[in-house]
């Protein structure tokens, strides 16, 4: 959590979930502000996510994903790597697609843990 700004107070904004970028030597960057991000590649928390799913949406306060983040912003940027659909046959085993709404209103499949599903729903 973050000990700036509202983060601070314990108050958590939803997280901005873009869609990755690359430049124009193929390095994944921030869309925002354009800074390298391939050191951050790994498991990413979106707080406050727009799920689609109504049953998911009412059960999730923090989705974990797969992808990048950007912090050099008073919010954080989270970019998750796309997956084909709900069972996430481009990712790996133990992984399952969930749709999320990104923060240009597109809806994408990202990938989550299938166990936080199961966990979550049931």
């Amino acid at each position: 959590m973050s000990r700036t700004g509202l983060g601070q107070f314990g108050v958590m904004p939803p997280t901005v979930v873009r869609e990755p970028t690359r430049d124009g030597e193929d390095i994944q960057i921030c869309p925002e502000c354009g800074h390298p991000v391939v050191k951050s590649k790994g498991s990413q928390r979106i707080e406050k996510p727009d799920l689609v799913h109504v049953a998911l949406a009412a059960a999730f306060d923090v989705l974990v994903t797969f992808g990048w983040r950007c912090q050099r912003h008073p919010y954080e940027i989270v970019m998750p790597m796309r997956v084909g659909g709900d069972d996430a046959s481009a990712f790996v085993d133990g992984w399952t697609g969930v749709e999320i709404r990104f923060s240009d209103e597109h809806i994408r499949h990202v990938a989550t843990p299938e166990r936080e599903v199961t966990e979550h729903v049931e």
